[in-house]
């Protein structure tokens, strides 16, 4: 498998506290089975401005020892960058990078407030070439009241990363009942663990997969876990296939 969220660099933003942290994390992610991870720390204009040079250097350095430590598993360059009018420039500057520095990059929205310019966000990051993904739109209360909208942001171009843990009812059984209707109508593209802490996600991965598996079947879960993520690695596309309308109060 193949983790395209995580805040796994230490002492970047709300996840690893330090490096010890960062390497009881990156045990666990081997256990799980995961062989490649984005570490996707936030970019938050004004709060977490940990800029692209400095993650190259961190990263650089992480995978150094973690080949001395014998781990097989390797950490790629990324960021979940919070949305903003600004967030296109930032990445044209070179302040916020993509993944893997891949045509793919990574955002979020505020989990309880709407934006009003997702769309024109998405639209100018398509004409930079890039392939924007939306980071767990089950969290957000937006999607949750209406979850056609997150069909309608795959409409205009972007792809969608849910998080293992929604399935689990991590979130809230609301977030469970809108990753449901997310990957019934198809609309789901990436998963990814969005993991902070060592104990967390990664260790419970056997009962993760046990659920997706039993939701959307062994193949569609390879497809989102392995396939695609792997797409980012190699800086290919993929077939995306439409997604359903979803109808009011189906689960």
């Amino acid at each position: 498998m193949i983790d395209v969220h995580s805040h796994i660099l230490p002492s970047v933003d709300d996840g690893a506290k330090d490096i010890a942290e960062t390497f009881k994390i990156l045990n666990e992610a081997c256990n799980a089975g995961f062989s490649d991870i984005f570490a996707t720390s936030h970019y938050i204009d004004g709060e977490f401005e940990f800029n692209k040079r400095d993650r190259e250097f961190i990263i650089e350095a992480l995978n150094q020892k973690i080949v001395e430590e014998g781990l097989n598993i390797k950490l790629h360059i990324g960021a979940e960058g919070y949305i903003s009018s600004d967030f296109p420039k930032l990445i044209e500057a070179g302040e916020v990078p993509t993944l893997g520095n891949s045509r793919y990059v990574l955002f979020e929205l505020p989990l309880r407030a709407k934006v009003m310019y997702t769309v024109e966000v998405i639209n100018k990051l398509i004409n930079m070439k890039l392939i924007p993904i939306i980071a767990h739109p089950e969290r957000y209360e937006l999607v949750q009241d209406d979850p056609n909208i997150a069909i309608e942001w795959v409409e205009e171009g972007a792809l969608l990363q849910s998080n293992y843990g929604s399935i689990i009812g991590r979130y809230g059984s609301t977030c469970k009942e809108t990753l449901y209707k997310l990957l019934d109508a198809n609309a789901v593209h990436f998963l990814g663990t969005d993991n902070h802490r060592a104990g967390s996600i990664y260790t419970r991965m056997d009962d993760i997969k046990k659920e997706f598996r039993k939701r959307i079947g062994k193949d569609k879960f390879y497809e989102l876990s392995e396939l695609n993520p792997r797409c980012i690695l190699n800086n290919e596309g993929f077939d995306i296939d439409e997604p359903k309308k979803i109808k009011k109060g189906r689960r």
